[in-house]
This record gives structure tokens, C-alpha cells and sequence, in this order.
């Protein structure tokens, strides 16, 4: 989708819910993020196609270690690839070491993968290795885990996370489509998973084709960023009302608009990050990575 075209869903979307415009420099913003936002949604397509790609020519796992496109390798059971979301959520891609925190959990020092059904088989094993390889010696967090204590025991530490996921498997491993919202719930509860952590996971899910239908829902109901941004369209329409339940019925109702406007995919994820990301410079856009 171009900048004319969103440019007019958003010019339309905010005459419509407040019968006002903004400034052009807040709808241009706006709508930078929201194409830099679809971009990260068919990036998605593109490990799809390398995925396919690798299976017909039979390569190596380690041809495809990013976890978007691993997790889409067909040869893989559905178990295996939610685990590597799980690892690929939990330790993130760092500014610094990139995606090697994900590497070393998913695959041996000779680049042979290590699969969810070897791990259940050996859970203390595969733990094992973990602290064998030193998993953490010159490997970060990806920024959104930063304060998080770098250990494998203890109750922070990504053990106790790994053997919930494990013992729970089946709760995020579907042969059949199932609604985003009951996986996202269900990711609320893993061990170190905060609500954008659960939203990531499941939305990668969503997104790398693993059975979990789009979400219908901006699910900024608790979330600081989108309420935020939320607040300042209310400021700008200078409105009277800048509550949470004002922000929360702004969000609802601006996903709605969209829903009915729009055939942006997946359209309650991209306006989420792109609001979020919108609000942090409304008036001069700034690109953001993650």
C-alpha cells in the first residue's frame, strides 16, 4: 500500500471519528509508520518463500537458522516450530550479538539442529548443553529483555520458562486454525513472558502461517505505547475526555474504521506498532527497527 492511499484512509479515519483533521506533518507520520509497519508484517511472505525454497532443494536447517524461516521449514513437525518462536521471542535479536542467543539454544556447535522432540526426550540433556556451551558468554537479550537476569536456574532463569513451555506444548501446537486470542492468553501465563512478549509470540505465530488466526484486537487495553498514542490523537482533537476507557474506545473504534476501510493484513498489528511508534515523534517520522 502506498503513502496517497494511506494518506487518504487516514485523513478519512480521523474526519470520521472526531469530524476534524489533523496537521499534515502528524498524518505524514502517521503514515510512514504505518507503511514501515506493513513492511515488517510481509517480510513475513518473504521467509515463507525461502522456506519453500530450501525444502525443495533439501539444504541444511542451518541455511535457514533465522527463526521466521526456519519455523516455516514443511519437514518440520508443528511442535518444533513453535519452539523455535518460543526461543526466538524469549531471547530476541540484540543490537549487539544479533540472533546468536537463539542460535546456540537451537543448534550444536556443528550447526545440526536440535529438535523439540530430542528435548523431550532428554529434557535434562539438552539442559545440559545449554550449560556446557556457556549459553550466555558474548551473547545479549534482544533491548525489550534487557533488565532481564542473564541465567539458566533459578526462578528468572530460562530454564523454569523452557520446562512450562515444554509441559504446555500442546496449548500453542495446532493442526487447526485457532483464535489469536486464546494463544495469547495462554502465552501470558509462561514464566518471564510479559504481555509484549506474549504479543510477539503469538503474533509470529500468526504471521510464519502456524495455525493462529489474526488477531481482532490492538490489545492496548494495558499497553503504555499505544494508550499514549491513543491520548495525544485525543489531545489533538482536543478533546475534553482524555481517560484510559476514552483512549481504550478510541482504539477499539479506530480498529474498527480500519477493519471496514482497509485490506491492510493483519491490520490490528500494524496499527498498534505503528501508532506506538508514531507517538514517540508525531510531528517529524523517525524509523524505528524491531
Amino acid at each position: 500500500m502506498n503513502f496517497s492511499r494511506l494518506n487518504e484512509l487516514w485523513k478519512s479515519a480521523i474526519y470520521d471519528l472526531f469530524n476534524l483533521t489533523f496537521e499534515d506533518d502528524v498524518i505524514n507520520t502517521l503514515c510512514y509508520q504505518t507503511i514501515d509497519s506493513i513492511r515488517r508484517i510481509s517480510i513475513y511472505k518473504k521467509y515463507a518463500e525461502k522456506a519453500k525454497n530450501a525444502e525443495e532443494l533439501n539444504l541444511p536447517f542451518y541455511y535457514t537458522s533465522n527463526p521466521f524461516t526456519l519455523s516455516q521449514r514443511s519437514s518440520l513437525n508443528i511442535g518444533s516450530k513453535v519452539w523455535y518462536i518460543y526461543l526466538a521471542t524469549y531471547f530476541g535479536k540484540s543490537n549487539k550479538s544479533k540472533w546468536k542467543l537463539f542460535y546456540k539454544a537451537a543448534f550444536r556447535k556443528d550447526e545440526t539442529l536440535i529438535r523439540v522432540e530430542e528435548i523431550l526426550a532428554s529434557r535434562e540433556q539438552y539442559y545440559s548443553h545449554l550449560s556446557n556451551i556457556d549459553l550466555f558468554e558474548n551473547a545479549d537479550y534482544s533491548n525489550h529483555r534487557k533488565f532481564t537476569k542473564k541465567s539458566l536456574v533459578g526462578e528468572k532463569g530460562v530454564i523454569n520458562s523452557m520446562d512450562y513451555f515444554l509441559d504446555n506444548l500442546d496449548d500453542y501446537s495446532h493442526a487447526k486454525p485457532i483464535d489469536f486470542n486464546i494463544i495469547y492468553n495462554n502465552a501470558l501465563k509462561i514464566p518471564n513472558f510479559g504481555r509484549l512478549a506474549a504479543f510477539d509470540f503469538t503474533s509470529s505465530l500468526c504471521k510464519c502461517n502456524l495455525n493462529v488466526k489474526d488477531p481482532i484486537s490492538m490489545y492496548h487495553h494495558n499497553s503504555s505505547g499505544p494508550l499514549r498514542a491513543l491520548k495525544d490523537f485525543l489531545i489533538l482533537a482536543d478533546c475534553k475526555d482524555l481517560s484510559k476507557s476514552a483512549q481504550i474506545k478510541l482504539g477499539d473504534d479506530l480498529l474498527y474504521w480500519f477493519f471496514q476501510h482497509s485490506d491492510i493484513e493483519i491490520v490490528a498489528q500494524v496499527l498498534e506498532d505503528a501508532i506506538c511508534n508514531w507517538q514517540k515523534s508525531p510531528r517529524h517520522y523517525q524509523r524505528y527497527f524491531g
